[in-house]
């Protein structure tokens, strides 16, 4: 009966959220805004319902759902016009979507395998709705507010947990990892509008958040990373072109890390204290061992959202000496590429990195057009963004989780919008000019 209710509710969302976007600017800026903050409240604020629920599944898409977010996501691609340049973006997805839908060809169950292009298809949805707001005026800034507002969320709970005694902080997302890999797409992001001439409030709480997310998650993939993104995007940008703001930013970012870099290091003498000694065992090559072991036997593939059955049901687990226990036996292993190849095979694989590689380089791309307008700071945001984020899929598998296909979907939503609105400039200029060159023409001819 609840189920029954709350896909009524998203249901009747869609008409009454197209009433108020079309009715209230303010509204439609609040609804870009939401989008941002969305993946970063769900699962607290329960804005989701299953159609189809596998609690008891192994892998990491337990079901086929829908959120509040893709209601949103719809009315926005109902109310705002597409713009008239295809995105390489939209179609790089569509393609990775098709590679994953061919490896439930060869899943066993299917239908365990069926969720993740269903939540893929959901993504997209988001990605092409936040495309049309990017091409807006300061549309892509309302989606990273909600950014900036999502991770500060995080980071408050962070700081609860820590003040209670939790060495690794997840905030309310399950796991530091999680955790740690969503910082990312925030973090960035907030700090290129920053960089951009942005002087509200919500981009510096973006940052201030961002990087206590990081510190306390107490990892040292994420921290390393996520200083790593920082000085790339400082250092980039200064290339792009100077200002005093610009380095008014780059102080503080020295002073937060100057503040934030002995709490990581706290955090992480604290946590390795406190963990058991591995007795020479190596987890993380015995998970790679298996994932290797099992793409070998399946170049296509075992179908995606199926390697923990796999691994466990057909031996490469225990042939790759994972140990017995639940928390080894029932995860997936520490390397998205190579859990795209065991899943969905070199087709799957290929189709990821055809759409993580063209979203970097059309963010690139409109970071250096010219002009350099404000927009092109944060394309240069989103291309660091992604290389950060596929720097760190070679240490987590996390990256499939709903949570960071949404944020994905996002920034590579914010990078299409922004190439379409400066494609679209440059169209307007070029006719202005031909129209102004006809005139001319046609007076001294006159004359």
């Amino acid at each position: 009966m609840l189920r029954v209710i709350g896909l009524f509710i998203v249901a009747i969302s869609i008409p009454i959220f197209c009433a108020l976007l079309k009715g209230n600017p303010l509204s439609r800026r609040f609804s870009w805004f939401f989008i941002g903050l969305s993946p970063f409240i769900i699962s607290y604020m329960h804005l989701d319902v299953s159609l189809i629920s596998w609690a008891y599944w192994p892998g990491y898409v337990k079901g086929a759902l829908v959120s509040l977010l893709d209601a949103v996501a719809v009315a926005v691609l109902i109310t705002l016009r597409p713009t008239p340049h295809k995105s390489v973006i939209l179609w790089s997805y569509l393609f990775y979507l098709f590679a994953t839908l061919v490896s439930v060809l060869f899943a066993d169950p299917w239908m365990g395998s069926i969720f993740f292009p269903w939540q893929l298809g959901r993504a997209i949805i988001v990605f092409v709705a936040v495309a049309r707001v990017s091409a807006q005026p300061n549309g892509a800034r309302y989606v990273i507010g909600g950014l900036s507002a999502g991770i500060a969320f995080q980071a408050l709970f962070s700081v609860m947990e820590r003040l209670h005694g939790v060495t690794q902080a997840s905030g309310t997302l399950g796991h530091q990892n999680l955790l740690g890999l969503a910082t990312h797409f925030a973090l960035l992001s907030s700090m290129a509008v920053m960089l951009s001439g942005d002087r509200r409030w919500l981009p510096k709480i973006g940052v201030l958040g961002g990087v206590i997310a990081v510190v306390l998650t107490g990892s040292r993939a994420t921290t390393g990373l996520a200083a790593l993104g920082i000085i790339l995007l400082v250092i980039l940008s200064l290339l792009r072109y100077r200002t005093a703001l610009k380095m008014r930013v780059v102080g503080i970012g020295v002073a937060l890390f100057v503040v934030g870099a002995p709490i990581a290091y706290l955090t992480l003498q604290h946590r390795f204290a406190n963990e058991p000694k591995s007795n020479g065992y190596d987890e993380r090559a015995a998970f790679e061992r298996a994932a290797r072991a099992m793409w070998s036997d399946h170049p296509m593939g075992v179908g995606a959202n199926q390697y923990v059955v796999i691994a466990n049901t057909r031996g490469y687990s225990q042939r790759a000496g994972v140990l017995w226990t639940s928390a080894s036996r029932g995860t997936n292993v520490h390397n998205t590429y190579l859990l795209m190849g065991a899943e969905t095979g070199y087709f799957g694989l290929v189709a990821y990195l055809t759409l993580l590689f063209s979203g970097i380089l059309i963010a690139m791309r409109s970071a250096w057009a010219r002009p350099r307008t404000p927009d092109g700071e944060i394309s240069l945001g989103a291309a660091v963004t992604l290389i950060v984020v596929a720097l760190h899929c070679l240490y987590e598998w996390v990256f499939l989780d709903w949570v960071i296909q949404y944020l994905f979907a996002i920034t590579l939503g914010i990078t299409a919008g922004i190439s379409a609105r400066q494609k679209s400039n440059k169209h307007v200029l070029r006719r202005s000019a031909h129209v102004l060159s006809v005139a001319n023409s046609h007076d001294k001819s006159q004359g």
